[in-house]
């Protein structure tokens, strides 16, 4: 673990907007900073990220933090990994994040299999220079993809006797059951065989470049299948892996977009006509875990599936999660010509592929069009269904040639007459909302939402809440608290970050920094420190607090001291109650029987 002098020195070179920034749009309310909270599921922006205080906080999740907490979780990281990513993007420099760089643990079951897989990678590689290769190398040729490409991807070949690559990885000391276990053996009356056998081979990387499968194309004209995946297993999870991502994971964000494409080829033709980011989804369906890695990019996405009837209609599935994600993205719009980027580069050249991918639509206009050319609407459920999407982005549209373009096409993709639909416009409230089917519309920022959340506190939590406010604000509350108050009653987290504060101010100067306060509680160790460290966050951020001082102070002094002895004395009450020391006269003080008798008349007995 990186020293506590460390990592308070990366938080004041960092900025936790800057931060946040690099990864989520955030846009700025006041004198804070709101966004869409990336930990859940967020229509409207409930997170609320502090300039002045260097802390983040969800207002509907809980989630809050300094901005290494906020790397942590959203990258999910170890911290140590997140101390240096955000000295990374603050572009701060220490030779201790060198020096001092925690060793990171490793399952030596996972070094085992990424060893044996690492090795299988090197003999595919090598078998695609040996004669037996020829067949798969000019196979390569034929579609321009010369050596700087085949070294760039990995592209090797998977010799025909596949029991052979079985023997080859055998004699270099790996264990049959991790050679199965890699997710290419297949068990055969013969024996053991690699299922890529006669294949040219695709290796599959993770986001940190570490090969996890392969996907193995024929060379031969047959009845088997074109490609055949590595067995699904603990390396490799086809809906996790993004073909190529491991090569754009910085020059994606750098240059601002990244496109995401059906095939592998596709992402090499796009290489060679000098568009560098792109990845694939391997012919499967976006998956929630592809747009969590796509929002790691932190740019642009441009959607480019096949331009057959399947892959537009994959586009428009992908629309409703992409738009729901938050990401910013736009489609590459066909028109007619439903060739792929690599027939276009073969057929027409590199600049004919640039114009294609530079030919991108708003999302609205994608589905528009999608519904005017691809799929006929046969069902009057079907038309409102779809014009109620559409209804809202018309709304927004000034009066003009645009709001005229986009009423006529939606009544020609609909069938209702373009005045009767104006006629809706002005009849209709403006809450509309897309179907979650369909889900067109990105969601208004509304920086209200998600904050009536908070219950209504007694006297005492409150005066206690409030203290903890004043200590996370000010050396003099945390003195004062020591010598007149000492603990709390009402909840055991609010003890606890009255301790770290005690800590906190006895190894520091000043008023307490609340990023730092976080690192401190997150470097302890402590079970509950997420628990304890997203409270921090919301008291932080509260706002209408009193301006701390020793008559604030002290009333809050004066009813956590009252209140405490109140609850004090209904817990005598029911113990007395419960032990039927009321009712035999067992007290010897009457007049606090008396009194405590008077206080419990109103709450009978539960039974």
């Amino acid at each position: 673990m990186y020293s506590q002098d460390l990592i308070e020195s990366v938080l004041r070179h960092s900025d936790i907007v800057h931060v946040a920034s690099s990864y989520i749009p955030v846009e700025k309310k006041g004198r804070n900073y709101v966004a869409l909270c990336p930990f859940h599921d967020d229509k409207n922006p409930s997170m609320q990220i502090s300039s002045e205080k260097q802390i983040f906080k969800c207002f509907v999740c809980g989630t809050g933090g300094n901005a290494i907490g906020f790397v942590e979780k959203y990258e999910k990281i170890p911290f140590a990994s997140a101390v240096k990513k955000v000295a990374e993007l603050s572009g701060y420099s220490d030779p201790r994040l060198v020096e001092d760089t925690p060793k990171v643990s490793v399952d030596p079951e996972m070094a085992k299999l990424h060893s044996c897989i690492n090795d299988l990678q090197t003999y595919y590689q090598y078998a695609l220079t040996i004669p037996e290769g020829k067949a798969a190398r000019e196979y390569l040729k034929s579609r321009d993809l010369g050596d700087d490409v085949i070294k760039k991807y990995g592209i090797g070949y998977a010799p025909m006797d596949g029991k052979k690559t079985i023997e080859f990885l055998l004699a270099k000391g790996h264990s049959l059951k991790n050679i199965e276990d890699i997710g290419i053996a297949l068990a055969r009356g013969v024996g053991t065989n690699d299922h890529n056998a006669g294949r040219i081979t695709f290796p599959l990387f993770d986001p940190r470049g570490q090969v996890v499968g392969f996907s193995a194309r024929r060379i031969v004209n047959d009845d088997s299948s074109k490609y055949v995946n590595s067995l699904e297993c603990r390396l490799f999870h086809k809906g996790n892996v993004l073909y190529n991502y491991h090569n754009v994971v910085t020059s994606a964000h750098r240059d601002g977009y990244c496109y995401v494409l059906e095939g592998f080829m596709d992402v090499m033709a796009l290489d060679k006509a000098g568009i560098p980011n792109a990845v694939a989804l391997m012919g499967t369906a976006l998956t929630k875990e592809h747009i969590g890695l796509l929002k790691r990019l932190r740019c642009e996405i441009r959607l480019c599936l096949d331009g057959d009837a399947a892959g537009q209609s994959n586009m428009m599935k992908a629309c409703a999660p992409l738009t729901k994600s938050g990401l910013k993205f736009r489609l590459v719009d066909y028109g007619n010509d439903t060739r792929d980027p690599d027939d276009i580069l073969r057929q027409e050249g590199p600049e004919a592929v640039r114009a294609k991918m530079n030919n991108l639509v708003e999302p609205v206009d994608f589905q528009l069009g999608y519904y005017l050319h691809n799929r006929k609407l046969e069902t009057a459920e079907e038309r409102q269904k779809v014009l109620s999407a559409f209804l809202p982005y018309l709304r927004e549209k000034p009066a003009g040639i645009e709001f005229e373009d986009m009423l006529v096409k939606i009544s020609d993709a609909t069938g209702y007459q373009a005045e009767a639909i104006r006629e809706l416009l002005r009849q209709s409230p403006k809450e509309d909302e897309a179907p979650e089917g369909i889900l067109l519309a990105t969601p208004k920022l509304d920086p209200t939402q998600g904050q009536g959340f908070a219950r209504v506190l007694t006297r005492l939590e409150t005066a206690e809440r409030t203290m903890i406010q004043y200590m996370l604000q000010s050396r003099e509350a945390i003195d004062y608290f020591e010598k007149n108050v000492g603990s709390f009653t009402s909840k055991e987290v609010f003890s606890t970050i009255a301790e770290f504060l005690i800590e906190f101010a006895a190894s520091h100067d000043g008023d307490p920094e609340l990023s730092q306060l976080l690192a401190y509680i997150g470097g302890s160790g402590l079970d509950e420190t997420g628990t304890v460290e997203q409270t921090v966050s919301e008291m932080a951020l509260a706002e209408g607090l009193p301006p701390v001082g020793e008559k604030s102070l002290g009333d809050c002094a004066k009813i956590i001291a009252q209140e405490t002895r109140t609850l004090n004395d209904k817990l005598a009450a029911k113990r007395a109650i419960s032990q039927g020391s009321l009712d035999s006269g067992a007290l010897a003080n009457k007049e606090l029987a008396a009194k405590i008798r008077n206080r419990w008349a109103k709450k009978p007995k539960k039974g």
